[in-house]
């Protein structure tokens, strides 16, 4: 299949996700996609079996084109998403991290309908249900936003405010708007914050209410592990960062950001 074929690269983001990568796998060969579609799979020279698990289940697939980057050393989360979004050969590309889950088999069908209906976004996401490894046995179920059938537009400026997204297994980007990506963001430390703020000048996030992931919380990832306080102060200390990143368009937006942070910060 020629490259420009391609209607979606799938993008598995994966690292020491053994514990939980079949249920991203079942998750994604679950989908009832029909347009042609790629994965491809980012690990970052991960020290157990996720490479192999991979490998393994969708080789036996046997449906899905897949490739691997290289997993000779590891480059860490931002590196890693640099040279996944320059591989996909598609008009869209949909993140899948190893240890998050879709939880519909229309999802990206949805997701594409969506991009494809409104040529003005750049992005879109989609709701998602929070689990957390610390939770109670029939704990309350936690969602992003209440769940509903509604549609809401985000801008950068919104962005910077508010993440909606929340993680990258919710959303799915037009590649043309990755392509518009500053080199610069790459070099720092940029979560799906940053790329969203920046992805989103090419145009408006939509996002979907009906939840069609889950986020897990499991505090293995780099965000998540992190102690409140410690996230505040991270969070803190890169707004300046991506303030200059985005030229200062947005710098009100930011300013009132790190007040409240500092506020949060000082009320303990």
């Amino acid at each position: 299949m020629t490259p420009e074929a391609f209607k979606l690269s799938v993008v598995l983001v994966t690292y020491n996700h053994a514990a939980f990568i079949d249920a991203a796998l079942d998750s994604l060969l679950m989908q009832d996609f029909a347009a042609p579609l790629e994965v491809i799979v980012a690990d970052d020279a991960s020290s157990d079996d996720t490479r192999a698990i991979v490998a393994r289940r969708l080789e036996a697939a046997g449906r899905l084109p897949f490739r691997f980057l290289d997993s000779s050393r590891n480059l860490g989360i931002t590196r890693n998403y640099q040279r996944a979004f320059a591989a996909c050969r598609s008009d869209y590309a949909a993140i899948l991290e190893g240890d998050d889950w879709w939880t519909a088999p229309d999802r990206l069908t949805r997701m594409v309908g969506f991009l494809d209906a409104h040529p003005e976004c750049a992005i879109c996401a989609a709701n998602y249900e929070i689990v957390s490894s610390s939770a109670a046995p029939g704990a309350e179920r936690v969602f992003r936003v209440p769940p509903d059938d509604g549609v809401s537009l985000h801008t950068p400026a919104n962005l910077v405010v508010d993440n909606v997204p929340g993680n990258f297994s919710s959303c799915m980007y037009r590649v043309s708007a990755l392509r518009t990506l500053p080199p610069a963001l790459f070099d720092l430390v940029a979560y799906d914050w940053a790329v969203n703020i920046c992805a989103a000048r090419s145009g408006p996030l939509g996002f979907l209410h009906t939840p069609l992931s889950v986020y897990r919380d499991h505090g293995g990832g780099q965000w998540s592990r992190m102690p409140p306080e410690e996230r505040l102060r991270a969070q803190l200390g890169i707004i300046a960062q991506y303030d200059a990143l985005t030229e200062h368009a947005y710098h009100a937006e930011f300013e009132a950001l790190a007040a409240y942070l500092r506020g949060q910060l000082e009320a303990g």
